[in-house]
């Protein structure tokens, strides 16, 4: 909270939605899906492609592989929030569905285009872990009652 973050929304957001879920912020990991190797989104393809690992597609295989295998043994989420879910960029939300989102599509419990909210459920090889998509919160404000409604769908469906 006291970094160099720019505007500071996007921490009191990092910091309150936990929170109002119920979990502790000193005990919630944050990280990225996609490990950055650029200054910015923008470039993230072109650094990919000049670096040793050769290809934007190559990064997204290495990244899905660091998560599956070393974040989450580590940190053993309970939720996952992915606050970054468009179905149509490189989003955390859509890699996670397509490497682990053994079920198909999301399940949508608000499609408006502020709120846009869903849940799947991510397989992992250890364990799975529901998925709640959320757009950005550098942008949008969550509503943290479409992000527990989404918790509480995944909560309810048998494990399969």
């Amino acid at each position: 909270m006291e970094g160099s973050w720019g505007i500071k929304h996007l921490a009191n957001r990092l910091y309150s939605v936990p929170e109002e879920l119920g979990f502790r912020s000193d005990e919630t990991v944050y990280t990225n899906a996609l490990l950055l190797c650029s200054k910015d989104a923008a470039s993230i393809k072109k650094t990919a492609l000049d670096s040793p690992i050769g290809s934007l597609e190559n990064l997204i295989v290495k990244s899905m592989k660091f998560f599956e295998e070393v974040t989450l043994p580590l940190c053993k989420p309970d939720l996952i929030i992915a606050y970054s879910n468009g179905m149509n960029s490189h989003s955390a939300a859509r890699l996670m569905l397509h490497h682990f989102g053994k079920d198909g599509k999301p399940e949508y419990v608000n499609q408006n285009r502020y709120y846009s909210t869903f849940c799947f459920t991510a397989h992992f090889k250890h364990f799975n872990v529901p998925v709640i998509g959320i757009r950005h919160m550098s942008r949008f404000k969550p509503d943290v009652q479409l992000i527990q409604k989404a918790w509480d769908l995944k909560r309810q469906q048998p494990a399969k």
